[in-house]
């Protein structure tokens, strides 16, 4: 697709799947219809896009793939449709005027980055459907402020919500096992965190540089306990806002 395409373009319907690179760098292109006969749009396909606002996704379509709107910077609102179900690394990445995103149940994977340098994001809803926060997904998401973890995850990837530095609480579910490094790093609003007993490991620097951290709580561990786990005391430079709920 040539680049200088602008303002509404309207694919035709029949059109089954818009390839790798379909409309990259297209950067006077401002909205796109696609039709219902699109079942997959591939890698890049929307990547530099600078001047989309909006798009709706059909419901035929059931994958979004790796940087499909990468640093669509002027993207406001997207629709994700319930047939989707995975979201690809960096599928948003640097869509800088994101202010919401809301995830439907049919998604069961969210890859690497796929929400990172999103600087307007404010709103994420996750589905009971995702097993696992994968690394660096809100990377640098630097107005969420928020978020409710389902039940269903059993991991939070490295660097997660780094530089989240409007986030001020998180509820971490009981059936998180692991923490990856860096996980909440640099979140420098963040006042108050509890870890449930059924996370077994916490990775290097995953408080690090969380200045207002006031009470991290750990329970069902005494202070002992958590003194012993590897990686302590978690980038934390102050020990006494680590409060433990014992057995």
């Amino acid at each position: 697709m040539p680049n200088d395409i602008k303002g509404d373009f309207v694919i035709p319907n029949g059109v089954t799947s818009l390839g790798k690179h379909a409309f990259y760098g297209c950067n006077r292109l401002t909205s796109v219809s696609i039709p219902n006969s699109v079942t997959s749009i591939g890698e890049d396909a929307f990547c530099g896009c600078s001047e989309l606002t909006s798009i709706v996704i059909p419901g035929s379509v059931t994958s979004i793939e790796k940087e499909t709107f990468l640093n669509c910077s002027g993207l406001t609102s997207i629709v994700i449709p319930d047939s989707v179900t995975g979201i690809g690394s960096y599928a948003f990445s640097g869509c800088s005027e994101l202010t919401s995103m809301v995830i439907p149940d049919s998604v069961t994977s969210i890859e690497k980055g796929a929400f990172i340098h999103c600087k307007r994001l404010t709103s994420v809803t996750i589905p009971d459907s995702i097993m696992s926060i994968g690394d660096i997904v809100f990377y640098s998401c630097s107005e969420l402020t928020s978020m409710v973890i389902p039940d269903s995850v059993t991991s939070i990837g490295y660097y997660a919500f780094c530089h989240c530095r409007s986030l001020t609480s998180m509820t971490i579910p009981n059936n998180v096992a692991s923490i990856g490094a860096g996980a909440f790093a640099w979140c420098s609003s963040l006042v108050n965190m509890t870890i449930p007993n059924s996370v077994t490991s916490i990775s290097e620097d995953v408080f690090k540089g969380c200045h207002k951290l006031a009470n991290l709580a750990f329970e069902g561990k005494t202070l002992e306990e958590v003194k012993a786990m590897k990686n302590y005391p978690f980038g934390i430079e102050d020990e006494s806002v680590i409060k433990c709920e014992s057995k």
